[in-house]
């Protein structure tokens, strides 16, 4: 699939919701001037400066920009900071942990992977193979629920009460096989056990006949921003190996962690 990047051509802007093209226009200006006033923003997106004034303020009650109350002048604001950092910081990750996941796959002779949480779900966004004859493929690119998986797993635990509430206000659960959990008090109460052992597990949770062990790797913060994760055939994986298993992969995630500068 291309990639189109520059503006968008006119035939294209048909499609387009107005106001937040005008948004992301004036976002976009940003990134190569440290602010901009009302009249500059009507001017860039061709509007009347009222209607510039009441996209700016939208965008401020987000905290996509701010406002200097002296010059009155618009400048980025920490939302959008804070986008920026989770890019790069993924970005940082999948460099650093990279050459972990190799060493973790030769180690383990699974497959391995790296995984980012997007709230509800998790993306893989690197894998490597094992080296077993029955072995699972890469899971590059693959996104499956969190709550399925020994990776999400590690992500929801590194959460809130609150916030867990907030991502699953009902009491019942997706299901993706029988063994998926079904109900919120059966993860909450998993997730209690993720707390305590450092380490998660599924059992054909997320699709028939696959397990998995993951650990965490958080930021300098204590935040855990991606999960290390070694897929295995479930005929291969059972409590036991699952702890023997978390060994190594704990001691990869503290390495990458060492190298991001949060060890």
């Amino acid at each position: 699939m291309a990639v189109r990047s520059g503006p968008v051509a006119g035939a294209q802007r048909t499609y387009l919701v107005s106001s937040v093209d005008h948004a992301l226009t004036l976002l976009a200006r940003l990134r190569d001037h440290p602010s901009l006033a009302v009249r500059e923003s009507a001017e860039i997106l061709g509007v009347a400066p009222s209607t510039a004034h009441r996209l700016l303020t939208t965008m401020q009650a987000s905290g996509f920009v701010v406002q200097d109350p002296v010059t009155r002048r618009y400048g980025a604001g920490p939302a959008l900071l804070h986008v920026a950092l989770a890019s790069l910081q993924r970005i940082d990750v999948g460099r650093v942990a990279r050459p972990h996941l190799s060493a973790l796959a030769v180690e383990t002779r699974e497959t391995v992977s790296l995984a980012v949480g997007e709230g509800t779900v998790v993306r893989y966004i690197d894998s490597v193979e094992g080296s077993e004859v029955v072995r699972v493929s890469a899971r590059t690119g693959v996104v499956v629920p969190a709550h399925s998986t020994a990776a999400g797993k590690v992500f929801l635990a590194g959460l809130g009460r609150d916030e867990l509430l907030r991502l699953y206000p009902s009491a019942k659960l997706q299901r993706r096989t029988p063994r998926t959990l079904a109900t919120r008090a059966k993860l909450l109460k998993e997730l209690e056990q993720v707390r305590r052992d450092g380490y998660a597990t599924s059992y054909g949770e997320s699709s028939m006949g696959l397990g998995a062990v993951a650990v965490g790797i958080s930021d300098v913060r204590g935040r855990v921003i991606a999960a290390l994760a070694v897929s295995v055939p479930l005929e291969r994986l059972d409590e036991r190996r699952a702890a023997q298993i978390a060994v190594p992969i704990q001691r990869r995630a503290r390495r990458v962690e060492a190298e991001l500068g949060a060890g």
